[in-house]
């Protein structure tokens, strides 16, 4: 009772535990098993490419399957030993780039690995360098692009080389490198050179690349404005002129063309130098006209200034000034002679001292050249410079000129200007010079002598009566009060410039100098009692006389006048200009005037001012009145005040733009690619014109096809993108807020695409059980249409016609396996005919046999993981291939298979090699036009046991190559063991005669018959017994017999 009463205690007990025991059981199995997909992530095309797969603390057996990304089946391993990685083997290929999965299947439970993306990398091959543009000949500014292309490759990187040194973004900032691009923005001549890049693709650390060949790359360099000169000769009896213009800078060939009067009369092409020469006729004294120099290269068209082919015979005055130079001691140190001719073109200058031409006229030279030592010539000898100055060099120096074309031409000669150097002129200055000025010359006229005689008396008249008032206030005790007024001074100036010509005077500056002649009026105030008393009245006569006549003669000059006004105007607007003068003399008519700087034969206006008023020129403004404007004031009636101009001020003239047009100077507003586009956006009126080009509404911008300059613009190379509306906006500003817009009306540009090479193929059609017909289609990538198609049999038309698409069709009669001629098609849409290939027109039905083999790839255990089939018929010019699987229709792509038909003349099958691929397989061919006659290829039975089963025949090989090799081992053998036992009886009987013949000897022998002394036998070496018993194999049967000798003699007893 007890018993029963405790197992019912103790039962319930126990059923928690075994539950809890069964859970863990439960959730122990059903723990999910997590594959891992392991390998590389690219390849290059063709290697092989391995892709692990393993599930950690898996069951066992473990089946792993290999998955394309769309799901496809690729291969199949089975793990049966556990914790091995199962092995995938593939081949790289294009197609077999993508996502890769494994799934693991063991038991009831079936995971997913994670994907892997394999990408196929092609490596590069035939690289080269291509251009924009091309060849690559560009001018300094533009932009060159050059590219790197390989025919073949993928997931490339480009190096870039200038001039075999690699190009960086660090070491080169004159490049930027894109991709395959290298651009170089605004090219200069540094950027001229050899390039060459290097594609090249990395993986896994194997760098694979491709090199191409070196391109040259020139820069041209915009050619600078052309010069002009003129020099003349005198080869024979009447002289000739010569030309020469040149240009400073710039990139050859250019084009030099003389124009005289606006007419050409030579031109040279200079492929080497920027410089060419040209003959002239040339009459002196007679104006031939004016000539100019004209530079034309394929780009720019330049013009020279202008000369006046004029050759003025030497005549006039001969002048020769003298200036003297001082070092920083102020010691004379040298003087400078310059000569000076009024008139002619081309003066030949000689110079004589005392009479005495120097230096000799066998030393004539363009250049300085002492001879002798002291003396120095340069600017065609017309500055002679005395280098060392001293009383041997005094004297009277004169200097004459004349024709230098003309070697008998009369002599112009000046007058003797005396220079005498003393002792005391070499080491004194004047004290106002500095080290490197000589003393300023100061010319003056009559009216300005007068002055200063004036103004001398003035001062000694009142010096003297300064000194008699002194004397009367100096005895009055009662001093009347003096006040002094002073008077700010009036300068008076003369200034002379420095002729700085030549290297010499470069060095030996001589600066202007101003002299001023200040004077100070003083004006004695004395009290009416006193001053009655103790002066006399003429005194005050005299002082105020003296005063009056010196303040009028100091205001016989006339100051700088100031001229004011605006710097902008509108056309037909009226401007006010201003012209103030300062400095004028009293009581004087001053005449302002208002010129253009350069033409003072047309007044644009004119003022008379009394007393100094302010001159107003009120002019209604034109477009030629752009330019520097000044003001010139001078006295009327009175010759001797010089004239005075003022500081010139630029005036610009706007005219408002108006009734802007596009004209389209290349030709027709519709053409083919290639040609060039020129537009021009020209207004009917306005000037400072700024100029916008749209197209289509929207802003075009500078680039390598499209040049932009001012109202101009180029597009070469056009292609079928540069077409449609073109319109420009003309733009010019007056100020910040009155700015004047005109938009010209639209053009349309049609850029019409010319025709690529055609494409042609043909299809066959049934028209009944004994009628056939060819399809031809021909067919162009691009094109504007309307396009011609032409379809030729060899050199005769077949059929043409123009359709509005870029593809046409053409039907034939056809006979089956019969050659019906070669076919070419013929596109052409007005510009350019393009051919296709030539095809032959053949249709082969289909015939037997067909033969179907394959090949596999093995994995890494050596099994087979893919198949791939292949079929093709003995003939057959369209062929359609059928794939079956135990009669079961295979076509496209499927769990474990894929069709692939690209190739007309073979269709392939691709296999994953698994448990749905088991089965017997073969191919069906017929025609693709006709499928009456159908044949089939031999059957192939394809299971993986059997393709992972050893052939027979292989194993028999083996086994028997194995069975043979131990034979023959155990002969060997053998062989060894008879040999080695025969050697050992012979040895042992031959030991066994030598041990009786040792015994007998010791017997016979006896030692005391012997009387050889002991010590003899001791000396007896081993070597000497060793030689005695090394006895030969060949003399072995002499022992025998005489062995059998000593036994058969009888032995006599002792």
């Amino acid at each position: 009772m007890r018993s029963t009463v405790m197992k019912r205690v103790q039962t319930p007990n126990l059923l928690p535990i075994l539950a809890l025991a069964s859970f863990f059981i439960r959730l122990g199995g059903s723990i999910s098993i997590r594959p891992v997909l392991t390998g590389p992530v690219m390849a290059y095309l063709g290697s092989s490419v391995a892709l692990r797969c393993i599930a950690p603390n898996s069951s066992l057996p473990v089946t792993y399957e290999l998955m394309g990304g769309d799901g496809v089946l690729m291969a199949t391993v089975a793990d049966l030993k556990g914790e091995q990685p199962a092995s995938f083997y593939l081949k790289a290929t294009v197609a077999l780039e993508g996502s890769y999965r494994c799934r693991a299947t063991t038991g009831g439970s079936t995971a997913v690995s994670n994907s892997i993306k394999l990408t196929v990398v092609t490596p590069a091959s035939n690289t080269r360098v291509t251009s924009q543009p091309y060849p690559p000949v560009a001018y300094e500014g533009s932009c060159i692009e050059l590219s790197c292309n390989a025919t073949k490759g993928s997931h490339l990187s480009y190096t870039w080389f200038f001039n075999r040194k690699e190009v960086t973004s660090s070491t080169s900032p004159l490049f930027h490198h894109t991709g395959n691009k290298l651009v170089m923005g605004k090219v200069t001549p540094e950027h001229a050179g050899y390039y060459s890049c290097m594609a090249w693709s990395n993986v896994q650390d194997t760098r694979r690349f491709s090199s191409s060949f070196e391109v040259k790359v020139t820069v041209k360099v915009y050619v600078s404005k052309p010069r002009i000169s003129f020099s003349i000769s005198n080869p024979g009896a009447s002289p000739s002129g010569n030309v020469t213009c040149w240009s400073t800078r710039g990139s050859p060939p250019v084009n030099i063309s003389l124009l005289l009067d606006d007419k050409e009369v030579g031109s040279v092409t200079a492929t080497e130098s920027l410089a060419a020469w040209f003959s002239v006729a040339v009459v002196p004294g007679l104006d031939m006209g004016t000539v100019r120099c004209r530079v034309n290269t394929e780009v720019q068209k330049l013009m020279s200034e202008p000369l006046t082919l004029e050759v003025v015979p030497v005549g006039g005055d001969v002048k020769v000034e003298v200036e003297y130079l001082y070092r920083g001691d102020s010691k004379l140190t040298a003087a400078r002679l310059s000569c000076g001719v009024s008139r002619g073109t081309f003066p030949e200058y000689s110079w004589l001292l005392n009479d005495s031409v120097l230096p000799p006229e066998t030393h004539r030279d363009s250049h300085i050249q002492p001879d002798p030592p002291h003396y120095a010539l340069t600017d065609h000898r017309r500055i002679l410079v005395l280098t060392k100055v001293g009383p041997e060099e005094s004297g009277y120096y004169r200097c004459r000129a004349r024709d230098s074309y003309n070697d008998s031409g009369h002599w112009v000669e000046s007058e003797a200007v005396q220079v005498q150097v003393t002792d005391r002129i070499l080491n004194c200055m004047p004290e106002a010079t500095s080290s490197t000025e000589t003393p300023s010359k100061v010319f003056m006229n009559t009216i300005e002598i007068l002055t200063i005689a004036f103004y001398c008396f003035h001062f000694v008249t009142l010096a003297v009566a300064l000194g008699c008032i002194y004397k009367m206030f100096d005895q009055n005790p009662d001093r009347d009060q003096v006040a002094i007024i002073g008077f700010d001074t009036l300068p008076l100036s003369a200034s002379t410039s420095s002729e700085q010509d030549g290297p010499l005077s470069r060095d030996l500056v001589v600066q202007n100098q101003t002299v001023e002649t200040t004077q100070r009026v003083i004006i004695f105030e004395v009290q009416t009692n006193t001053f009655s008393s103790r002066m006399p009245a003429s005194l005050f006569v005299v002082i105020l006389g003296l005063f009056c006549c010196s303040k009028e003669s100091s205001q016989s000059v006339l100051g700088r006048p100031e001229l004011m006004g605006p710097s902008v105007a509108l056309v037909k607007s009226i401007a006010d200009f201003h012209c103030k003068l300062e400095i004028y003399p009293k009581n004087v008519t001053i005449l302002l005037q208002l010129f253009k700087e350069g033409d003072r034969g047309k007044v644009l206006g004119f003022y008379t001012s009394l007393n100094g008023e302010v001159a107003n020129f009120p002019i209604v403004v034109k477009p030629n009145h752009e330019g520097n404007l000044e003001c010139v004031a001078k006295a009327q009636n009175n010759s001797d005040i010089e004239p005075t101009v003022s500081y010139t001020q630029y005036l610009k003239v706007l005219e408002p733009v108006n009734e802007a047009e596009i004209v389209v100077s290349s030709g027709p507003e519709e053409f083919f690619e290639g040609k060039t586009l020129d537009l021009y956006c020209k207004p009917h009126a306005g000037n400072h014109v700024s100029y916008t080009w749209l197209l289509n509404g929207r802003l075009v911008s500078p680039s390598r096809l499209r040049y932009v300059v001012d109202d101009h613009l180029s597009i070469n190379r056009t292609t079928s993108e540069d077409s449609g509306s073109y319109m420009c906006i003309a733009s010019n500003h007056f100020n910040e807020t009155d700015v004047f817009f005109s938009n010209s009306s639209e053009v349309v540009i049609t850029v019409k695409d010319l025709v690529s090479i055609p494409d042609i193929s043909f299809t066959v059609l049934k028209e009944d059980s004994h009628n056939y017909s060819a399809v031809v289609a021909c067919q162009t990538a691009k094109g504007s249409p309307p396009v011609t198609f032409s379809l030729y049999n060899r050199t005769e038309l077949v059929v043409n016609t123009t359709v509005d698409d870029r593809n046409a069709t053409f039907k034939l009669p056809l006979v089956l396996d019969r050659p019906m001629g070669w076919l070419q098609c013929q596109a052409n849409n007005g510009d350019r005919i393009e051919s296709s290939q030539w095809i032959p027109l053949e249709v082969v039905p289909v015939e037997g046999p067909v033969t179907m083999h394959y090949d596999y790839d093995i994995g890494e255990n050596y099994a087979v993981i893919d198949l791939r089939f292949y079929c093709k018929a003995a003939k057959g010019s369209f062929p359609r291939y059928q794939w079956f699987l135990n009669k079961t229709l295979l076509h496209g792509r499927g769990s474990f298979y894929y069709v692939v038909n690209q190739d007309p003349g073979e269709s392939r099958l691709l296999l994953s090699v698994g448990r749905s691929s088991t089965g017997t397989y073969h191919c069906e061919v017929s025609d693709s036009f006709d499928n009456a006659t159908t044949i089939s290829s031999k059957r192939l039975y394809m299971d993986k046991e059997v393709l992972n089963r050893l052939p027979v025949l292989v194993v028999a090989v083996v086994f028997g190559c194995f069975t043979a090799l131990v034979v023959l081992v155990s002969i060997c053998c053998c062989n060894g063991v008879i040999y080695r036992r025969r050697q050992y009886e012979e040895k042992t009987l031959l030991s066994f005669e030598m041990e009786r013949m040792m015994t007998a000897y010791e017997d016979v022998l006896d030692c005391s018959e012997y009387n050889e002394d002991t010590d003899v036998l001791n000396t007896a070496s081993g070597a000497e017994f060793d030689q005695a018993s090394e006895a030969s194999v060949d003399e072995w049967p002499q022992i025998e017999k005489e062995k059998k000798t000593l036994e058969d003699e009888p032995v006599d007893g002792p």
